[in-house]
């Protein structure tokens, strides 16, 4: 990734400026803090202000200063850390190496970074004060959770400092309760009466009577931007003369950007300008960067260059966004008049220039965005449909469902082949409701001569939705109906229904028919250029391996389809050099990091799931992700970081709520619930099982995890009969579909039920048997992870695979998560209630707004959304909270001061 170098330049003062020493002694007495936030709306100089102070700083050797000016292409992770580790790599010592190393060897997790800079900055000799621009422009969770762990984590010599226009969706209340954060606002910011002053006789170059500096002082209400631009509007009208009349300015407490005050002010600015420049002005309005090249194409003429120089030279709103000075952009409130000036004809002539012009250098994403502006829809579509599916065989799925997004909805719901497509990257990305939604409408217009591939590429959608419905039969047939369609094709859609037929196989219990036609899949994935879907079906087959009891087996064949994407050696587990490898590599990296936590070899299980996790991400895909985090939590556990393993949970959590995905947020919660089993709480385990026995479901789970997770709480809470009943029937299922993997651990938590009862020989029993299955593989962590308990059942049965238990007990004897006194998850209480605080960011919306007394159609009404979501939200709120009703759950919530 190439980085923009003016991005980490502290931004030069600029001649004329206003000293304001108050202000930076509000900025000196927040330096004890960790944090300093500074927000208003645009316009109120919080750069200026920040950025004077940090010269401050440096030129009295107070602290070393490092500088990040964001924008909304910077709200992806791993471009933000990569201009973040380049802000601190800026400040010498190599406090940052680490950290960028880590960066570099793939795509680890955010979080992993995010610890390794902290861990870098903690050996800092001097302060550091370290600046986020434009903070309000970053939405993506998975950021503002990095940005909120470095803060309650800083190191003792870092201070952060974050401007923006908007306070930022960080915990903002608790560190203001904490003493941590040190808060510059509006009041603040507003420009005195004397500044006022000092500010207007820079910008008109000679001092203003104090009667006039006072009118334009309160008409501008201390705002910066205000007061500048009324100072250049009264030198360009020839002084005071030229602003008579009193032109309503609208107060800045109501709304940002000050719609009034831009419009006349910058027609001021504008009205003294030749016609020839107001022209390009308006033209190039519509660019979001400009370059003398584009402008030229935009503007029909061939000097572009000059006239940027001009306005570059003359201060009107220009800013460099390079440092070669190639690329400008306008000040966002100018542009913002320009925009609203300009005549719709021109500017539909405009970007249609500009797509055009994008069109032939190959920059589809802009391309796309100004013909949609155009009405240009025919090339937005073209476009689309020419570079879609070789984007998607290179795993860049966000990127051609943002193509999608951009398309007027009428567009893509009417073109069968586009709603298919976009229906499909929909459910990749987890949001299953939605995709389902475009899965009807393409049926409907899919027209009965449609290439045989658009109708493939639907049935194949459609197979993947009825897996997700539990539907396996359904979508075996559809899946089967999409390979009569391609025949011997090599369509990208042709391996992904045969993924989709192994699962609905695997589903249906033809798991020797699931395996041969995922293995089909994978090498009609490699032999057509299909590495997406190669990779897809390798990571369907390896879980269905390990449950066989082949995971040998499974490993290999994960190792296997890294290796062709990188040029580590054979032993990936060992401790091979880490290699950058494309996104789609996660759907291979987060079930091998599974299987290395089977097998016990924690590290490279650590390594992989992480990485695999970034990468998924990355992808647009969910399933994975969830996976990933909920193998993550548990080898956190294992390794005496309970609090992280909590914190992974969360995570996942709030993504499985986001999607809506209830079948995967149901095994995030039993999850939680092993999390306290292992760590010694049985009855928050039970609290958290309690909430999805009635989760809408309306009939109990099939999933052996959730099932063993339930015997396990029985046999922790005294009744080891109960246990036996609860495993009989997964038992009798995995016997007689040959699933040895499985039975491993059905028959090893049986065995500690059998001896919870006294029954010690058919206890031995059971354990010898899983010992003896589990031997040649290497199963470990299904019986490491049943904790202190099995050991002296471990003893008993070690003539059963001598050297296989003698390895389980040496383990044992050194693990460092297994015991609950160690690393016990400490939990908020009320009423002696241990509550995990999973409330997603709708959850507590929805908590606030019905202490209030909304009912909830006022809710959905407030929130947008249906009254089912909102009911379905509420059951997670009281199931979380342990509430019968509305009036429990707020009730709670305030004790735990949710609200």
């Amino acid at each position: 990734m190439q980085l923009v170098a003016t991005k980490l330049l502290v931004p030069p003062a600029r001649p004329g400026r206003v000293p304001r020493p108050r202000l930076s002694r509000l900025l000196d007495q927040a330096l004890g803090r960790p944090l300093t936030l500074v927000t208003a709306p645009a316009g109120f100089g919080k750069t200026t202000v920040v950025a004077e102070w940090l010269a401050g700083l440096r030129a009295s050797s107070r602290a070393r200063t490092g500088w990040l000016s964001l924008d909304e292409d910077d709200d992806v992770p791993r471009r933000f850390l990569g201009y973040l580790l380049a802000a601190v790599r800026g400040l010498g010592d190599g406090l940052a190496e680490p950290a960028q190393a880590l960066l570099d060897s793939g795509n680890p997790a955010t979080l992993a970074v995010t610890t390794e800079l902290i861990n870098g900055l903690t050996a800092a000799e001097s302060d550091i004060v370290l600046v986020f621009d434009d903070v309000h422009t970053l939405r993506e969770p998975e950021i503002l959770d990095a940005i909120g762990f470095l803060v309650e984590n800083c190191p003792p010599r870092l201070h952060l400092v974050l401007l923006g226009r908007q306070e930022p969706d960080l915990p903002l209340a608790r560190w203001r309760g904490r003493g941590q954060l040190g808060e510059i606002g509006i009041a603040q910011l507003r420009f005195s009466a004397d500044e006022a002053a000092e500010l207007l006789h820079s910008v008109i170059g000679v001092a203003v009577d104090a009667d006039t500096a006072a009118a334009l002082h309160r008409r501008a209400e201390g705002w910066a931007a205000g007061l500048q631009l009324l100072g250049i509007g009264l030198r360009v009208a020839g002084g005071p003369a030229g602003l008579a009349g009193d032109a309503p300015l609208m107060s800045m407490r109501h709304r940002t950007g000050d719609r009034y005050v831009l419009d006349y002010l910058a027609e001021e600015v504008l009205r003294g300008q030749p016609a020839e420049l107001r022209d390009f002005l308006l033209r190039t309005s519509v660019l979001d960067a400009l370059t003398p090249a584009l402008c030229d194409a935009v503007t029909a003429r061939e000097d572009s260059n000059r006239v940027i120089d001009r306005l570059e030279r003359d201060n009107l709103f220009l800013t460099p966004l390079d440092a070669a000075g190639r690329w400008h952009r306008y000040h966002g409130l100018f542009a913002d008049f320009l925009r609203a000036e300009v005549d719709p004809a021109v500017a539909a002539e405009s970007h249609a220039r500009a797509a055009r012009w994008f069109a032939r250098y190959g920059s589809p994403d802009e391309t796309i965005k100004h013909a949609v502006a155009a009405g240009d829809i025919a090339l937005a579509v073209a476009t689309v449909r020419s570079v879609a599916e070789r984007e998607v065989r290179r795993g860049e799925l966000p990127a051609v469902l943002g193509w999608l997004n951009r398309l007027p909805a009428d567009t893509v719901r009417s073109h069968a082949d586009l709603a298919g497509f976009k229906g499909w990257l929909l459910y990749l990305a987890g949001r299953v409701d939605e995709a389902e939604s475009y899965a009807v409408i393409a049926e409907d217009t899919m027209a009965a001569d449609a290439p045989a591939e658009d109708r493939a590429m639907l049935r194949t959608f459609q197979a993947y939705l009825a897996l997700t419905r539990g539907r396996p039969a359904q979508a075996a047939e559809l899946a089967g109906a999409a390979l009569d369609l391609l025949g011997d094709s090599v369509s990208f859609f042709r391996a992904a229904a045969m993924g989709a037929l192994g699962q609905a196989r695997r589903l249906t219990g033809d798991r020797r028919g699931a395996i041969d036609v995922l293995r089909a899949a994978v090498r009609l994935g490699e032999r057509s250029g299909n590495p997406l879907s190669a990779l897809e079906a390798t990571g369907y087959l390896a879980p269905l391996l390990y449950v066989q009891g082949r995971l040998r087996e499974a490993v290999l064949l994960c190792e296997d389809a890294l290796r062709g994407h990188t040029d580590v050696g054979a032993n990936l587990g060992a401790g091979a050099e880490p290699v950058a490898r494309p996104p789609m590599t996660g759907l291979i990296e987060v079930p091998l990091g599974t299987l290395y936590y089977e097998r016990d070899e924690l590290d490279a299980a650590r390594r992989h799931l992480l990485d695999g996790i970034a990468r998924c991400e990355r992808l647009g895909t969910t399933s994975y992700t969830l996976l990933g985090l909920r193998t993550l939590a548990r080898l956190h556990v294992a390794q005496g970081a309970a609090d992280d393993g909590l914190r992974a949970l969360l995570a996942a959590r709030r993504q499985a709520d986001a999607a809506e995905d209830h079948r995967r947020a149901r095994l995030v919660v039993a999850t939680v619930a092993e999390l306290h089993l292992r760590t010694g709480n049985p009855l928050a385990a039970e609290r958290a099982l309690q909430e999805i026995s009635g989760d809408g479901a309306d009939r109990p789970s099939t999933s052996d995890y959730e099932q063993l997770t339930r015997a396990r709480l029985l046999i922790a809470t005294g009744r080891p009969a109960g246990a036996l009943d609860a495993l009989a029937g997964i038992e009798a299922r995995a016997v007689s579909e040959g699933r040895d993997g499985s039975l491993i651990a059905i028959l090893t938590v049986g065995a500690l039920a059998r001896a919870a009862l006294g029954d010690v020989t058919a206890a031995r029993d059971a354990l010898a048997r899983a010992a003896q299955i589990a031997a040649s593989d290497g199963y470990r962590r299904t019986f490491l992870d049943q904790g202190p308990s099995l050991v002296p059942l471990l003893r008993d049965v070690l003539g059963a695979a001598p050297d296989f238990v003698s390895d389980l007990l040496a383990r044992s004897a050194g693990a460092t998560g297994s015991s609950p006194e160690r690393g016990t998850v400490q939990l908020d209480t009320a009423e002696g209630t241990a509550v995990v605080q999973t409330l997603t960011d709708t959850q507590q919306r929805i908590l606030g707004l019905i202490a209030t007394g909304m009912s909830n159609q006022q809710v959905a009404d407030k929130l947008f959304i249906t009254i089912g979501t909102t009911k379905w939200h509420l059951n997670q709120i009281f199931g979380r909270l342990q509430a019968r009703n509305r009036t429990e759950a707020v009730a709670r919530a305030r004790q735990l001061n949710l609200l």
